[in-house]
């Protein structure tokens, strides 16, 4: 992919864009799942502490990635940035968007006085999917500098009906 790549935060006005990017990536997920999950992360909670949904789009404005950003405070590392739900297709180009991720966090970083990035990976990528993309993913957060530290555990919890 050799066009350039622009990372542009999404707005109300740009959620309906994002959505067949997402679409393609969990087809469970409808319009409305989308914007009632978009919206909330489009408000920060103060300008001390932003967060918002960043995309990586092509000179058309066809958004090619997306992920979720927050400025969280630390115990330990005073202010970091977190992302999460990273959207990137398995697409001719993919290592350029993920660039284009990794430029768009440091950035955002940089401009917020955080001095830790934190990536999180969910593991809800499509069953045949999954082992190859985790390792590309996990290669290319390595090869851009980020290193696996700590744990964490997902427990899921199924709805219980009463057997009355």
């Amino acid at each position: 992919m050799d066009e350039r790549l622009t990372p542009r935060l999404l707005d109300k006005t740009t959620i309906d864009r994002a959505f067949p990017l997402v679409r393609n990536l969990a087809p469970d997920i409808t319009l409305e799942r989308w914007t009632r999950f978009a919206k909330p992360h489009l408000a920060s909670r103060s300008p001390d502490w932003p967060r918002g949904l960043m995309t990586i789009q092509n000179a058309a404005g066809y958004i090619l990635g997306l992920f979720v950003f927050e400025v969280r405070d630390d115990l330990y590392e005073k202010r970091v940035l977190c992302i999460d739900n990273i959207i990137i297709p398995n697409i001719p180009g993919r290592d350029a968007i993920w660039a284009g991720v990794v430029d768009a966090a440091e950035h955002i970083a940089a401009m917020n006085g955080c001095r830790t990035i934190r990536a999180g990976l969910a593991d809800d990528l499509e069953p045949g999917a999954r082992d190859r993309d985790q390792t590309w993913l996990t290669g290319s957060l390595e090869k851009a500098g980020y290193s696996f530290e700590g744990m964490r555990a997902i427990k899921r919890l199924e709805a219980r009906h009463a057997a009355h």
